[in-house]
């Protein structure tokens, strides 16, 4: 029905007298909203299409706990649609795997002992930011040198070293995983060099939320998929998780 000459004059002098000689105020106020809203959106949109390059691949912003500790926020969904949110914590480049071994890691060309690791690795920012997780996941990968079994099986034996690192740091009340990466399978022609320390970092995860009965390593996996500064899966020769018991 269209609305009458009275109608249009009435409805404006309603809400007047409802909210008194605010409505103009109101009316303000509601467009700035609506003026910030679209702003917000359209921001939105514009840092995703800079995370993400035109594959689709993600670049994950990180934040710093410290000077040598890098944590990478991720988000993914198991393939029931269940949600999680993630930390991939990363030590900086300084710090990673003595190339073959499975229980040493060096700064540089410095090997670390049994307290350095306790005082630089996993110093207090870390146990910090690790202490709130529901869970953690400490994490093993071998750079692209060796056969593919034998890097696996190092992986393997990586991911275990850490996680007991971390519990020696923090204890044994928050649920412990393992998650065996394998070996780097891609190498980049392009930014590739002798130095393949990059391949092997030190890594744990901690798991900051999740919908209830979430398949954490399905969420893990769709979370790290696609990723460029983070270890893909897809460049890596597994992806074996499971719970770890001391």
């Amino acid at each position: 029905m269209p609305m009458t000459d009275y109608q249009a004059e009435a409805r404006p002098g309603w809400l007047a007298s409802l909210f008194g000689g605010s409505f103009n105020v109101v009316v303000g106020a509601l467009a700035m909203l609506f003026t910030l809203g679209v702003f917000g959106t359209a921001a939105w949109d514009a840092y995703l299409s800079n995370s993400k390059d035109k594959s689709g691949v993600k670049r994950i912003i990180a934040k710093r706990w410290n000077e040598r500790t890098l944590v990478f926020p991720i988000e993914g969904a198991d393939k029931a649609g269940r949600r999680a949110l993630f930390d991939v914590v990363v030590l900086t480049k300084d710090y990673g795997w003595v190339r073959g071994s499975t229980t040493e890691l060096e700064k540089y060309d410095r090997r670390l002992s049994p307290a350095d690791i306790q005082a630089e690795v996993l110093a207090p920012q870390l146990r910090q930011g690790l202490g709130s997780a529901r869970g953690l996941i400490s994490v093993g990968l071998a750079s692209q040198e060796g056969a593919i079994e034998r890097e696996e099986q190092r992986g393997g034996l990586r991911a275990v070293r850490i996680a007991q690192w971390v519990q020696e740091a923090l204890g044994d009340d928050i649920p412990m995983w393992t998650l065996n990466l394998g070996r780097y399978v891609e190498p980049c022609i392009e930014c590739e060099d002798a130095d393949t320390s990059w391949q092997r970092p030190f890594i744990v995860i901690a798991v900051r939320k999740a919908d209830d009965g979430t398949h954490i390593s399905e969420a893990l996996a769709d979370a790290m998929s696609d990723t460029i500064n983070l270890p893909s899966p897809d460049r890596y020769s597994t992806f074996a998780f499971s719970k770890f018991t001391k």
